[in-house]
């Protein structure tokens, strides 16, 4: 598979992650009509990270040259869902949310999602710069999957959904009693997002950032992290890059090669993360063996 830019910033990523494993039960999408069913898939999404192991920064081999992350994997990654894992689960619970709303009178069909072109790994996008998609897709994710919609619903069907005692309340009982997870457990997630967080305050990250941000600059591009330049709104218009998008793409993936942000950050955060898993190594093996 050939490479992927991410088009959002890597905690907006885990995001869209997360609200894919919610069945896109209408907390994903705005307006009106999904704000009720919004309190269900925020109750589904992975919950907030609480932070793991506390100490002094984790010291890190040399870091390599990286230009960008594919075929490279943060220690987490073999522990999380799959993405072709939460398709499946995410459809999973579609079609048994359906049937329960059926069986309770409402005529709604959840959607199910479709199999992409997206990355091979989570770990993949996980910093962008790619410069051959930034060249062609400034900072749009090609091949992206799109979520599918939900349909409208009614309040009443809203809170056959979402409320206590609800069909999602239901299905994920039922995925308990049989052992099935239904989105990556707590510690994977905590893991995941904790160290992300870890890693950009680190000085070590901090100061590759500061380097990138002296290149862009030079490059006549004012913007203080990476994530600032992937998250400027002036790419969210549009269904195509505009000529300044990719130029600022292609800048931003070339200063990230130049000063090897890439390769520092993948090695800090793996530090990070390394020390959970090995502070959490039983509940991971368990959690491993359930998914493999």
């Amino acid at each position: 598979m050939s490479g992927r830019w991410a088009a959002r910033s890597p905690l907006h990523v885990l995001a869209a992650l997360a609200c894919a494993t919610t069945l896109a039960l209408a907390g994903c999408a705005a307006g009106d009509d999904e704000a009720a069913a919004g309190k269900a898939a925020a109750s589904e999404s992975p919950r907030a990270p609480q932070s793991l192991e506390q100490g002094p920064p984790p010291s890190i081999p040399a870091p390599r040259q990286l230009a960008d992350m594919h075929g490279q994997l943060l220690p987490i990654e073999p522990y999380l869902l799959d993405l072709d894992q939460m398709r499946l689960i995410q459809n999973a619970r579609s079609v048994l949310v359906s049937t329960c709303l059926k069986r309770r009178g409402f005529d709604v069909t959840l959607p199910v999602a479709a199999a992409g072109a997206g990355p091979n790994t989570q770990s993949e996008m996980r910093y962008g710069a790619d410069r051959a998609a930034a060249a062609q897709y400034g900072y749009r994710e090609p091949g992206a999957v799109q979520q599918p919609v939900p349909p409208s619903m009614s309040a009443a069907a809203r809170e056959a959904l979402a409320g206590k005692g609800g069909c999602v309340e239901e299905v994920d009982a039922e995925f308990a009693a049989k052992g099935l997870l239904a989105q990556d457990p707590d510690v994977v997630v905590n893991i995941n997002v904790d160290n992300m967080q870890h890693s950009i305050r680190d000085e070590r990250v901090t100061t590759a950032f500061r380097a990138w941000s002296d290149c862009m600059r030079a490059k006549g591009f004012d913007y203080a992290t990476p994530m600032d330049a992937s998250a400027d709104r002036r790419w969210q218009q549009g269904s195509t890059a505009s000529p300044q998008e990719i130029a600022t793409a292609v800048a931003h993936s070339d200063c990230m090669r130049d000063n090897n942000v890439v390769g520092t950050w993948f090695a800090v955060e793996s530090a990070y993360e390394q020390r959970d898993i090995d502070a959490h190594q039983a509940e991971l093996a368990d959690l491993k063996s359930r998914t493999a």
